[in-house]
């Protein structure tokens, strides 16, 4: 993204200490101490803000974990960011390392987690790392849609949990319309499609997801298309979605406490 930077940790992941609200982290997955004993998990401070300028270029994210897809950090219409390529998609491929990511994410429960996101590697999936939220937040991430013959779908997966359950919405360049759906076992079910939603190529959009108890609001662009409430909980993990061939860009993901939180 062309324009200054606040502040830039060297991993790439930006902390902006704005508000003091503080939401413990909710992990599936303890930390372990080199002993093996456990570690009680640590608080996180909202807002988080991960950018991805002072990444290696070509190489994994360090803050998130690509399980299903070929993520890699790249440069595109002057900004550096987490990129999903589907240029080698076939029938959609987990990461090789998705069994240490998974042990990493959920511990003893990887096993499960594997499961539920092999039973359709059709949708490429990058798991933001640190935290799994709880509570009212709002997340945000700025995409831009390169390439993609099939699709140039970009998306935020939220309330993922252990067993690979997620929910998502995505925009699409190629289609212009907006999906809310929800992953079960790996297999994906629309809950709602909202058309006319333009999202042209190789243009930066904004999309933002706010969740508040079981209600979900989403905007694209500044313009809110998804408004409804929803019968699971919204707690877990949050990450970066895609589809198919899509080639598409992200920067600037952020998560903070959802507005008058």
């Amino acid at each position: 993204m062309n324009r200054p930077k606040n502040v830039a940790l060297t991993v790439g992941l930006t902390c902006v200490l704005a508000s003091a609200t503080v939401f413990m982290i909710a992990t599936h997955a303890r930390a372990q101490t080199a002993t093996g004993a456990a570690v009680a998990p640590a608080p996180v401070v909202l807002p988080v803000q991960v950018e991805f300028n002072a990444e290696a270029l070509g190489g994994p994210s360090t803050s998130f974990d690509g399980v299903v897809g070929d993520w890699n950090v790249a440069e595109a219409s002057g900004a550096r960011g987490l990129r999903v390529d589907g240029s080698r998609w076939r029938q959609g491929t987990p990461s090789v390392s998705l069994a240490d990511q998974a042990r990493r994410l959920y511990g003893d429960r990887y096993a499960e987690f594997l499961d539920g996101v092999r039973a359709f590697a059709f949708f490429p999936l990058a798991i933001y790392r640190p935290s799994t939220y709880a509570g009212n937040v709002r997340v945000s991430v700025r995409f831009y849609p390169q390439d993609g013959r099939i699709d140039q779908a970009g998306g935020i997966a939220f309330a993922i949990q252990p067993n690979g359950n997620y929910l998502g919405v995505r925009a699409n360049a190629l289609e212009d319309n907006m999906l809310f759906f929800r992953v079960v076992r790996g297999r994906r079910t629309v809950v709602d499609t909202i058309r006319n939603v333009p999202t042209p190529t190789r243009t930066w959009h904004t999309l933002v997801v706010t969740l508040r108890g079981q209600h979900i609001t989403v905007e694209l662009d500044g313009t809110q298309r998804l408004s409804r409430d929803v019968t699971e909980s919204l707690a877990g993990r949050v990450g970066l979605w895609s589809k198919a061939d899509s080639q598409v860009l992200f920067d600037d993901f952020d998560v903070r406490p959802a507005p008058g939180a």
